[in-house]
């Protein structure tokens, strides 16, 4: 018994010793230099004095997946009632509280020198599912989990990202760009803002540590994605095959002529799936986008489809020898005849810096795209 209490001691750092440390770490709280809490005859209950050690003694039992457990408050000079409710809050405002926690009360009983409290808590997800949550770091990390997401065709995704205070909206854009950003497996003729039902939720919802869950209903089953993705492939294998390269790979100024020769013309109400702009069909901005991403890719340049500030308006990312380069959906497409059958213009082909897009009245989110400068020599 006296071995238990003394591993127990040195787990909440009441000797100066090490080990133990995992506990304290999945506490969701900033730490302090000392302990506010310590251990009374047993696990189950726990000793505090400030405020501070009463939140992190709640913790300390919800963060170990406990039904419930006391706590006895001494010398405590605060509100104990207005206390308990504030602590009662700080706890659903910690990543674990907010997700796993299904509810948490207490009740408290003045004891001679000390207030004894008794919680009881409930949850909604085990602490096996609990421990299993990965954690990322930053935007890059929930980017990473979310592009995982879509790839794989995952149901859900739940990990806990840190120092990242985005809110939904972000989240949801970074999971729509992904989905724009797969274009062998884009299969949303409206798009999958209209055609896919997801929801997405943040435990706690602000803070820069949090929860972030993903639930999703796709459109297709693996075997269908998977035949897409094949079909895709052989077209433009095929359309490769027909239009090499002069050099030892295909250029972006090479791919989008074919593009060009590909589809059935632009159509503001045409397809926005590739197979089906790539076989001649009429198609639209973002469906000529996604064909000419998807090109890049299996030609192993990096491209993705960018958004203005409102998402009303979208143009590829694409990488060149001078750098990122914004490129507009008008070098996908021949333009329209001239009046009076004059014959139509020769297709425009032209790669923007940040600098000259932005001249033309484009706005975007600077952080979630790589940056289009000028090169050393001056530009193109």
């Amino acid at each position: 018994m006296k071995k238990r209490i003394l591993a127990l001691l040195l787990c909440l750092g009441l000797l100066p010793l090490g080990g133990c440390a995992a506990m304290l770490e999945r506490v969701h709280v900033s730490s302090t230099a000392h302990v506010d809490y310590a251990v009374e005859e047993d696990e189950s209950v726990l000793r505090a004095e400030t405020y501070q050690g009463l939140v992190r003694s709640m913790l300390y039992f919800v963060d170990g997946h406990k039904g419930g457990g006391t706590i006895r408050l001494y010398n405590y000079a605060g509100d104990v009632e207005a206390d308990l409710a504030a602590a009662h809050d700080a706890v659903f405002q910690t990543p674990v509280g907010a997700y796993a926690v299904g509810t948490l009360s207490y009740d408290s009983t003045r004891i001679l020198t000390y207030y004894e409290v008794k919680l009881t808590i409930t949850y909604l997800h085990t602490a096996r599912e609990v421990e299993a949550i990965p954690e990322v770091t930053g935007l890059a990390g929930v980017r990473q989990e979310l592009n995982r997401l879509v790839s794989d065709r995952q149901r859900s995704a739940v990990f806990l990202a840190s120092y990242f205070s985005g809110d939904g909206a972000l989240v949801d854009n970074l999971f729509l760009q992904g989905l724009y950003n797969a274009p062998a497996l884009f299969c949303y003729p409206n798009g999958p803002e209209r055609d896919l039902n997801y929801e997405i939720s943040l435990y706690p919802e602000t803070g820069t540590r949090r929860i972030v869950e993903i639930r999703v209903s796709w459109r297709e089953g693996i075997l269908q994605s998977e035949k897409r993705v094949e079909e895709l492939e052989r077209t433009v294998s095929a359309l490769l095959e027909a239009n090499p390269p002069e050099g030892e790979g295909h250029t972006v100024e090479e791919l989008a002529a074919i593009v060009r020769g590909a589809h059935g013309g632009l159509d503001a109400g045409g397809t926005r799936l590739p197979i089906e702009a790539l076989t001649g069909a009429p198609a639209s901005e973002t469906g000529l986008l996604l064909v000419m991403e998807y090109l890049c890719h299996q030609c192993g340049i990096e491209a993705s489809i960018a958004w203005d500030e409102d998402r009303g308006r979208c143009w590829l990312i694409v990488s060149t020898p001078e750098g990122f380069r914004h490129l507009l959906s008008e070098s996908l497409y021949v333009p329209e005849p001239g009046e009076d059958g004059e014959e139509p213009p020769e297709p425009v082909f032209r790669l923007y810096t940040d600098q000259e897009l932005r001249s033309l009245g484009y706005e975007w989110p600077a952080s979630l795209y790589p940056v289009c400068a000028e090169d050393e020599g001056g530009g193109l």
